[in-house]
């Protein structure tokens, strides 16, 4: 009977360990992601923006600047970076939380990125969404933003 108590608490103290690791990693990336200054596009023009950074110019393309809830769109983006790192597009309902959508962007061997985004339907009809660009690598920091209409 002690054997057992003894692996169930076992049991117990690693499954706490494990959960209190995935609370404290999850409260460092927010923590990471606070602190980045976003270089923000005041207003997408004909479904573009352009962020010169530093001595960096990123290029954002989308279909228009309004784009249709449950219609996949493509999106591009585009850099002057040598060795650009893996990035990725985070969206977030402004008006309401509707969840965040998360997509990873690869760079080809010419700083080229591409994916398709699904936004979701909103009950109210239209929704604006805040999206945030960042990069997967410390070493290369990216940190960029961009506002969408979505209906």
């Amino acid at each position: 009977m002690v054997g057992l108590t003894k692996k169930l608490l076992l049991v117990l103290a690693v499954i706490a360990g494990a959960f209190g690791l995935g609370i404290g990693v999850s409260y460092w990336q927010q923590q990471q992601l606070e602190a980045l200054d976003f270089e923000h596009c005041q207003q997408l023009h004909n479904g573009r923006c352009e962020w010169q950074v530093d001595e960096q110019t990123w290029q954002l393309t989308l279909p228009s600047d309004q784009l249709p809830a449950m219609l996949s769109q493509h999106l591009e983006l585009n850099t002057n970076q040598e060795n650009p790192p893996t990035l990725e597009l985070r969206l977030q309902g402004i008006e309401m939380y509707m969840g965040e959508i998360k997509l990873q962007l690869e760079p080809n061997e010419h700083g080229h990125y591409q994916s398709d985004i699904l936004l979701p339907i909103c009950n109210t009809g239209k929704m604006r969404w805040r999206a945030e660009i960042v990069s997967l690598d410390p070493t290369q920091p990216v940190a960029l933003s961009f506002e969408v209409d979505s209906q």
